[in-house]
């Protein structure tokens, strides 16, 4: 269907798409902005425009995607500092929470030199960085309707600074085609200081309940080990299970790699399909965490800062720039 036709139906749009600003009047997420983003084909989720321009909640059809915690997107954030470096507990909620952009992982302190000031000798780094606690500056969104394939489109700039330390800024564009099935987010990473600054960034794509249930499977660009022991094992919620993360190999020699979970139990079956660069995301793994009130299953593309110097890892110059693009698909398992 033409704009033209679908404007004889729908003046504003409204009938096969939106996207509104709104602001959370209470609760934990009290003051924060949030952009409300939903299209024809079922896709809906919110942008936390004060939290990384990540993607806060998702759902497909009305049925919920993404995984949300106890923590109900606290605004303002903890601080990630505290209680030795993993107040990231204190604030982890939502379908992706950006983790970096200097560093991913447990919380550790390094050498400072690097910023040449007698007062500054090391860099505390907390579990999983700071950019998904950052407020962003909103660029703009919107639909656009000129195409014969409209969007929806929201792009934000999020910075992460320090006074003699890093200053490193994330530019995100997220778009959806307004009659499509997948989301893509666009970002580049920008060292905007004079002084080299390692970085290090993680998409953490969290599932939970009713997608994230016992009848979840994954397929896709992993080892038939990997696949095997995930699709026969226990995925009820315990209250004595122990987190953990797996790093796993992605075996396409393709340059971008594609992995699958599918629920066949949930209207007729529901498959997301997350595809990303494997040059650019070279670490792929996946978390388990089980437990009873937490239970949630991730995805986690990754391009970890290794302090040892591995061959993957990137210290950004002044002005110099890192690209990466992922893509989330949503549709029916018989498709």
């Amino acid at each position: 269907m033409s704009a033209a036709q679908l404007r004889r139906r729908t003046v504003d749009g409204r009938g096969a798409a939106d996207i509104r600003m709104l602001q959370v009047e209470d609760g934990p997420g009290r003051g924060q902005r949030l952009l409300v983003v939903r299209n024809a084909a079922g896709i809906a989720f919110e942008i936390a425009v004060d939290r990384g321009f990540d993607i806060s909640n998702m759902t497909w059809r009305g049925i919920n995607i993404g995984w949300n915690s106890a923590n109900g997107m606290p605004w303002p954030p903890n601080s990630v500092d505290a209680e030795e470096g993993v107040g990231f507990y204190r604030n982890f909620d939502g379908f992706l929470v950006t983790c970096g952009l200097d560093h991913i992982g447990g919380a550790r302190r390094s050498d400072a030199d690097r910023y040449i000031h007698k007062h500054r000798k090391e860099v505390f780094h907390p579990l999983h960085g700071r950019i998904s606690s950052q407020r962003a500056t909103l660029s703009g969104y919107g639909i656009d309707w000129t195409t014969d394939a409209p969007i929806i489109w929201a792009e934000g700039v999020v910075r992460q600074s320090s006074v003699f330390g890093e200053n490193l800024v994330l530019r995100r564009r997220i778009v959806v085609d307004v009659f499509g099935q997948a989301i893509r987010i666009d970002d580049a990473v920008e060292n905007r200081g004079f002084r080299p600054t390692p970085h290090a960034i993680l998409y953490h794509i969290n599932f939970g309940y009713p997608f994230l249930d016992q009848a979840t499977r994954i397929s896709g660009d992993l080892t038939k080990d990997i696949v095997s022991a995930f699709n026969s094992e226990d995925k009820r919620p315990r209250d004595d299970f122990v987190d953990y993360y797996q790093e796993t190999p992605v075996i396409s020699d393709l340059p971008t790699a594609s992995v699958e979970l599918h629920n066949s139990a949930l209207l007729g079956g529901l498959c997301v399909q997350l595809s990303f660069p494997r040059k650019a995301l070279p670490t792929f793994g996946i978390w388990r965490a089980f437990q009873s009130g937490v239970y949630a299953f991730a995805l986690e593309p990754a391009r970890r800062f290794s302090w040892d110097g591995a061959d993957d890892s990137i210290t950004l110059g002044a002005g110099e720039t890192a690209a990466y693009q992922i893509e989330i698909a949503l549709r029916p398992t018989s498709e």
